[in-house]
């Protein structure tokens, strides 16, 4: 039974990702703004299904440094770890505004980070970019459960004061 539901989770995720890129593309072009006011995110590829279960399978500790607010997250146990990988959306974002990073997530095993996002939440801007050797490499949208784990966090943490 387990089994079977495993494949059909595993099928609905391989066809999930059909609105990702097949290649990449140059990241240096500019997001432009289609009809409907949407930003083309197609500027990078999704991380592909294949990636995503690496990363779930092996995350065993995450960090989460917000660049702009005084607070870091740090999970040590597997299961919050593989927690978020589930944020990760399997398909391009469809962004509405300009988005900035708000933080950095990095997914560590065998204490090395294995994988990281700058992470983007907002209207408009809920996805991940990950990095491979300091650059862009692929763009996913965030899940809502996502989200919400971010928005959670940053509604507890006052923003530094300007001077």
């Amino acid at each position: 039974m387990k089994i079977n539901l495993l494949i059909a989770g595993l099928f609905i995720l391989v066809n999930l990702t059909s609105s990702c890129n097949s290649k990449k593309e140059s990241d240096s072009s500019s997001d432009g703004a289609n009809a409907s006011g949407s930003v083309r995110a197609a500027t990078l590829p999704c991380l592909s299904p294949q990636e995503v279960n690496i990363l779930y399978s092996r995350a065993e500790q995450v960090d989460i440094i917000f660049y702009n607010l005084p607070i870091s997250v740090n999970q040590e146990d597997p299961a919050s770890a593989k927690n978020t990988v589930l944020y990760v959306a399997p398909a391009g974002p469809v962004l509405t505004s300009k988005c900035e990073p708000l933080g950095r997530l990095s997914w560590i095993s065998d204490g090395k980070i294995f994988r990281e996002a700058d992470f983007y939440i907002g209207q408009g801007c809920n996805h991940f970019v990950f990095m491979e050797n300091g650059q862009p490499a692929f763009k996913n949208a965030m899940s809502p459960e996502g989200v919400q784990f971010f928005q959670t966090i940053m509604s507890q943490v006052k923003p530094p004061d300007k001077k």
